[in-house]
């Protein structure tokens, strides 16, 4: 598919799970504030809610159809459904990575995407990755629909022996020579709901230091 609603300018793709359900919202509501003209779709799994939107807070459905859009996949791929299913659909348009952790404070969508005007090949990360190779920064990278094949044929037959997809994008980018280009060393944001993280968060002091409230 190519024409996102109300001339969106690219997609802002996020997943969240039972835990985080409640207060992904508050990510949401942040999004549309600080990025418009961007179209916003959460990705969840009906393993984890066999009821759909019978089971989802009453602040998701109000944004529903026209503020966000809802993907629902089987089975449940954890953070592999961050972006990846989002692409799918909306194939021909830059589609942007977000966490349903974090309040954004910034209009980081438009840093990403002027910064993929000029290299329109690249993945733009909004943090430098701070080891060699790179991957992505979850929370805010953009990738462009000219890589997406790469990234569909991978994942096809990628076997997810982890929980974390860093390691899936870095190995992505490495082998066909992506280049990732990242903006800052800090995050467009800070994170409000790191008490039941889904995979867990390796350097605590590193990324608390990075946020901007």
């Amino acid at each position: 598919m190519s024409t996102l609603p109300n001339n969106a300018k690219a997609v802002i793709a996020l997943t969240s799970w039972k835990a985080r359900i409640n207060t992904v919202g508050l990510t949401i509501f942040s999004l549309l504030k600080q990025c418009p003209k961007y179209h916003i779709v959460l990705t969840l799994s009906s393993d984890e809610f066999p009821s759909k939107e019978a089971e989802l807070p009453n602040d998701l459905l109000t944004l529903q159809d026209k503020y966000i859009e809802i993907l629902w996949i089987k089975p449940n791929l954890k953070s592999f459904k961050k972006w990846i299913f989002a692409a799918m659909k909306w194939n021909t348009v830059p589609v942007i990575s977000a966490d349903d952790d974090m309040i954004y404070t910034t209009n980081f969508a438009d840093e990403l995407y002027n910064e993929h005007k000029a290299l329109p090949n690249a993945v733009i990360s909004y943090k430098t990755a701070k080891h060699n190779p790179p991957n992505p920064c979850g929370l805010a990278s953009l990738y462009p629909p000219t890589i997406f094949p790469l990234f569909f044929n991978a994942f096809s037959n990628y076997t997810i022996t982890h929980l974390q997809d860093d390691r899936f994008l870095m190995e992505v980018c490495n082998k066909h020579h992506i280049t990732i280009k990242g903006l800052h060393d800090y995050y467009p944001g800070f994170f409000h709901d790191e008490a039941s993280p889904i995979n867990g968060s390796s350097n605590r002091p590193a990324w608390q230091a990075a946020q901007r409230y």
